[in-house]
């Protein structure tokens, strides 16, 4: 009887420096273990392209191994529509409105219950701008690591 396999979902903040290095992680994680984990990067459906590219660069046969989940971005006064990650602002002066977003328990944190709810983990990822994702959402089976990540993004 096949067993089950270890769920973990990771929840990068809205920036391709935090996006790019979740996904490299979520890879890796599923590369060591393809038989035991599966992963779920969760981002915005226009963070999504982000995840896709940085799975496309390690290879169309990698592209399956981890999975996209999407949740709606909230929307922002002064932000276009479809405006959900750093690298999208066209003024440098609107990034703080992404940031704003980002770190409002009352508008994400429905959306990341929504989430974890939907896909059940054994372990969520989380980064530190989502700082209630450590403690006030996962029931008390779920082990949780809080990172803070960032790194120069590709060009």
């Amino acid at each position: 009887m096949p067993r089950k396999k270890m769920c973990i979902l990771l929840m990068p903040f809205f920036a391709t420096s935090h996006i790019a290095p979740f996904t490299d992680l979520a890879f890796h994680l599923v590369a060591a273990r393809p038989d035991d984990v599966e992963a779920a990067v969760a981002v915005t459906l226009a963070n999504a392209l982000v995840v896709q590219s940085a799975l496309a660069r390690r290879g169309a046969s990698h592209l399956a191994t981890v999975k996209v989940a999407t949740y709606p971005f909230p929307s922002v006064d002064g932000l276009p529509s479809g405006v959900e990650n750093h690298s999208m602002v066209k003024a440098a002066t609107d990034v703080w409105r992404i940031d704003v977003v980002a770190t409002d328990e009352k508008l994400m944190r429905p959306e990341h219950e929504s989430l974890i709810r939907e896909h059940a983990p054994d372990l969520i990822i989380t980064d530190i701008h989502f700082w209630w994702n450590t403690y006030k959402i996962p029931p008390a089976s779920v082990e949780m690591v809080w990172l803070f990540s960032g790194r120069r993004a590709e060009g």
